[in-house]
This record gives structure tokens, sequence and C-alpha cells, in this order.
């Protein structure tokens, strides 16, 4: 499992996933005034009476009434705050942010998730304000960044209703720090392992301190973040004694060698191709449903793992009608002009098509969902420039939005710096165990033990038909190499309209939803058998 990763395609994970939306709302008549208080019983900092604002303030508990369109309302109480990971000296080396919902009133027998973005480098404000939690941010009806300000409304698809929620920030996101901020200090964190350890740390004294060892435990993460709920399943159970009841990785990046384009390693190309269809589909013929944008995918589907891997397989000696065959078939699916293909000799990556496919209109496509494009500032460029019309859009919008959020309706006022996407965190990760164990990360070696040790261990993995930073061709790819394992609950493959952040569609957020809570009835039944 480890490291050779390049930068471009660090860059292109760095997201932790979405795209976004601008300033927040006041607090709605429903909701009560934000009261600040110290959580779990532990004293306040000393921070707070010092009057420093550049250490982290006391905890923040704050309740809420959340009203939903079938005219049910659910109370719940919100804490914000830092837990501390310490080492084998009890000294503490990093503060970690969290923010913490627990429905009214509370119950030990309630689900608890812990929810992660990724990157590496990214905060949990994507999935946090964009899916899960109580309140979201309004993005326009097509699933896009609207113009500033932005608005917070309360968020009728939160799973709130079937789950008490924690959403984490690793060391340098969000409010995240050491304690230490030298280098040295940051490569105990910055890296697979030392990350994984890390989040273990924080889930295990979250759930002591919270009196939730017996709840049924579930991992939600999105892209790196759902690497990393992979590795935790599997971690937890054998280092904590915690065993997760479900997880659910959304738009994961599960083997990065699937990821990185190798002219000698044929299977690294075909994994796109659907996901170029689908694009194309959705732009130049409008389909955008996702029932028959996922059925018009058949035959590129095909395609992409026959006659398309075949031609790559047999490389020169596949003789120059066939090569000729494969490449106009390439077109057709894909949208590029057959110049492009016969170019790249069949092999197109990711920047060669959001690059290409539009631009004969000066647009450059976004890696996060091909059918969103933006204005390419480098059009005479033979390479992807610029910033992405969703990951680079999202971050000021999303970043106040979140900070008004956290201080005006949760009362955790501070003035530390925000990371929303720290960049310099995925720079420099350590994607090796140690200098004799280097390669690519993978955690389907942790999912498969994980469901091994925990058999009835629920694992969905939800994808964006027309994302380019981790097509869900792969995933499926992944998937089929995987053994029968008898007596093991399935792993579901969910596909919704949409790219990485697929949620801000209104119908794949609510879709995306209903699987969740479908697949939490289903663990904790199985829990109670």
């Amino acid at each position: 499992m480890l490291a050779r990763i390049t930068a471009t395609l660090l860059a292109a994970l760095l997201f932790l996933l979405p795209a976004a939306s601008p300033p927040v709302l006041a607090q709605d008549a429903g909701k009560e005034p934000a009261k600040e208080a110290a959580s779990g019983g532990k004293p306040a900092r000393e921070a707070a009476s010092s009057g420093s604002t550049l250490l982290p303030p006391a905890d923040s508990t704050t309740q809420h009434t959340l009203r939903l369109k079938d005219g049910r309302e659910i109370r719940y109480t919100a804490t914000v705050g830092m837990l501390p990971v310490r080492d084998g000296k009890g000294e503490t080396q990093a503060e970690i942010f969290y923010v913490a919902y627990v429905a009214d009133p509370p119950s030990p027998e309630r689900p608890l998730t812990f929810a992660f973005n990724g990157g590496p480098g990214a905060a949990s404000a994507y999935l946090h304000l964009g899916a899960l939690g109580p309140r979201r941010l309004v993005f326009a009806p097509d699933g896009t960044i609207p113009t500033p300000p932005a608005q917070l409304v309360d968020n009728e698809d939160t799973w709130l209703p079937f789950t008490d929620l924690v959403f984490v920030d690793p060391v340098g996101t969000g409010y995240s720090r050491t304690t230490d901020q030298s280098e040295e200090a940051r490569k105990r964190f910055w890296g697979v392992e030392q990350d994984g350890n890390a989040m273990a740390a924080v889930i295990r004294l979250y759930t002591a301190r919270a009196g939730r060892s017996l709840s049924p435990k579930f991992l939600a993460g999105e892209s790196y973040g759902g690497f990393r709920a992979a590795l935790l399943a599997h971690k937890l159970q054998g280092e904590t004694g915690i065993a997760p009841s479900g997880a659910i990785l959304i738009s994961p990046a599960l083997e990065f060698s699937l990821l990185s384009e190798d002219d000698y390693q044929a299977v690294t190309w075909i994994t796109h191709v659907p996901s170029f269809a689908a694009v194309n589909l959705a732009t130049a013929k409008g389909v955008g449903d996702r029932d028959a944008l996922a059925a018009s995918l058949h035959d590129a589907e095909s395609f992409a793992g026959g006659d398309y891997l075949t031609y790559l397989a047999a490389g020169s000696s596949a003789g120059r009608e066939r090569e000729q065959a494969i490449w106009k078939r390439l077109a057709d699916l894909t949208g590029l002009p057959p110049a492009i293909v016969e170019q790249a000799r069949g092999r197109i990556g990711s920047g060669t098509f959001i690059k290409e496919y539009a631009r004969a209109q000066g647009r450059l496509l976004s890696r996060y969902d091909g059918t969103v494009s933006g204005p390419d500032p480098y059009p005479t460029s033979t390479r992807p420039r610029g910033p992405d019309p969703i990951l680079d859009r999202s971050v000021a919008p999303w970043t106040s939005a979140f900070i008004a959020y956290v201080r005006d309706e949760l009362g955790y006022r501070t003035d530390l710096p925000y990371r929303l996407l720290n960049r310099e965190v995925g720079g420099h990760w350590d994607y090796g165990t140690s200098a004799s164990h280097q390669g690519f990360a993978g955690v389907m070696d942790d999912l498969r033990e994980a469901r091994a040790l925990n058999p009835k261990l629920r694992v969905m993995i939800a994808h964006g038909l027309t994302d380019l930073t981790t097509p869900y061709f792969g995933t499926r790819y992944l998937l089929n190499q995987m053994p029968p394992m008898p007596g093991a609950a399935p792993v579901d493959l969910k596909l919704y309209a949409g790219g990485h952040m697929m949620y801000m569609r209104p119908d794949s957020r609510r879709a995306l939803a209903a699987d969740a809570a479908s697949l939490y009835r289903d663990a904790v039944s199985a829990s109670i058998e």
C-alpha cells in the first residue's frame, strides 16, 4: 500500500471533494440563540480567560430545531470544539476540531457516524454543509455554485433522522493543528498510517467521553476521506476494539495505482472511458437523468473492459486496421475530435479530456464534474491550466459560509485561521509506511479484512457518473477483482447523476440520503439478529 504519486494526481485528489457557496444567512427563527459552554465536563481552556484569540476557545454547546418538509421536527444539540491527540507520555501533540450533532433526547442506542472529507488536506465542511449536516448551502438547480452571497437553509436531506453525526477535521485542515508548528510535528500526522492512527484515536476519545461505547458506529468519507474510512473500518477493529457497523465511501480513491495513468499498465486507461462517455451524453445529447444515463453507458462499459482493454494490452501488435477502429469508437463515445484521439494513440487521460472536449468553445471542464465548465484562461496551452470550475470556485464561498455558521449559529468564536483546503498537506503527505515499503497507497486489502473481521459490516460506495477525478468504473473494476466472501454482507455500488460531489444536485443528494438510510436500517437490524 503506498506512495509514488505525481504532483498532478495529488492536485486532482486534493479536494476532498466539493464545490460550493457563499456568506450565510442569520439563524432561523426556529433556532434558539447560541450559547457558549464547556462540553463533556472538560474545563474551559486558558485561552478563554486570557482573551487570546490565537488559541482555541472553550467548546460551545447549542440547541436547535430542524423542521422537515413532512412536518416533523428534530430537536438536536450541537457541540463544537477540540479533541486532544496525545503521545505515549500523555502530552498533547495536536488538537482536532470537530462538530457533533446529537438528536434529543440523547440515546446510546442511536447510530453514531464519524464523517471526513479528503484531499489529503480538505476539511469536513464539504460533507457537513453539502450533504449530511442539518444545515446546508443553497446550490444552483444544476448543482453548480451560485453567485454570492451564499445562503444556508435547513437540510431536508440531512442524515440526522437516522444517525447522530460527528464531523472531524484532520490536522492541518479546518481549525485542527499541531501544538508544535514545526515540520517534524506535522510529519507525525501527514501520512497514510499517521493519519489513520490519529483519526482512530479521535474516534476512541469521542466515543469514550460521550458515553457511546455501545452505539452502532458508522464511518462516512469522501474522496481521500473514503480511503480513510475504509482504512479505519479495519484499523478500529484491530487496534481500538471498536467494530463499525457500516461504512459509506463517497467518490473514494481506493487504489492509487489505478488513478495513475501509465503507458505500460493498460488497466489505468480504461477506468475513465465510461465517465467521459457520460459527460458526452449529458452535454451533447442532454441525457441527464440518472437511470437513463446509467443505462446508456452499458456500451461504453463493455467497450472499455473488452475491445479497448484488449487493444491496449496488444500494444503495437494490434495492427493498423484494428487501431483505427478503436480510435474511431473512442472518439464517438467521448465526443473528442478524432485527431486528438489519434495523436494520443488511443490513450486518453483526464487532463486531455477536460482540455480538449470544449476547446473550440474556449471552455475548460471541471475534473470534479465534467458537465460543468468555465472559461479557459490559457486557450493555447496543450494541457489544462488555471482554476477548476468547481473546486477552486468553492474555496472562498464555502470557507466564509462555514466560518459564519459556526460563529453565529453554533457559538464557536475564534480568530484562528480556518483552512478549507490546505494544499501544503497534500504536497507533504507520506504515502509510504517505511523506507523499504513504498509503492502506491491502497485500501482494498483493508476493506477485505474489515469484512472478514465483521461479516455483517455494511459497505456502500457512492459515485457520480460524470466524476473525472475518481471515476466510478475504477471502483467497479476493483470490486470485481475481490473474491467472494461467504457469509459477508455484499459491498454495494450506488451511482448518481453528477460528479465528485454529486450531492450538490438536489435529486442526487436526496437519493444518497435515502440509500444511506437503507444501509443504516439493514446494519442495525443485523446487529440485533
